[in-house]
């Protein structure tokens, strides 16, 4: 019996979506970045995240510790829903 949560192909195209926005990021990280443009690289990822799916996923959760680090990629994410428990993407767009 096959599994509802075993669809490889949905779990590939979302796996290269991922590879895709790393690889994006990586380009952008081959300058030197600033911490500004950490975070906001950080939270442009989440925003996308959650406007897709509704939440962050944990995989991408992952992905942006390990590329940013555990604390700002954290940070990130608690600013993110900071701004959207006060109403900030409820005037801006639908989130």
């Amino acid at each position: 019996m096959k599994k509802f949560w075993h669809n490889t192909r949905e779990n590939k195209t979302i796996q290269e979506e991922l590879t895709a926005q790393l690889r994006k990021l990586t380009d952008l990280q081959q300058k030197p970045m600033t911490q500004l443009q950490k975070n906001m690289n950080c939270e442009e990822t989440i925003i996308k995240d959650k406007q897709r799916f509704g939440r962050v996923r944990s995989s991408t959760m992952q992905l942006l510790r390990e590329q940013y680090g555990i604390t700002t990629a954290d940070r990130a994410l608690w600013r993110v829903s900071a701004r959207k428990s006060r109403g900030y993407f409820q005037k801006n767009s639908t989130f």
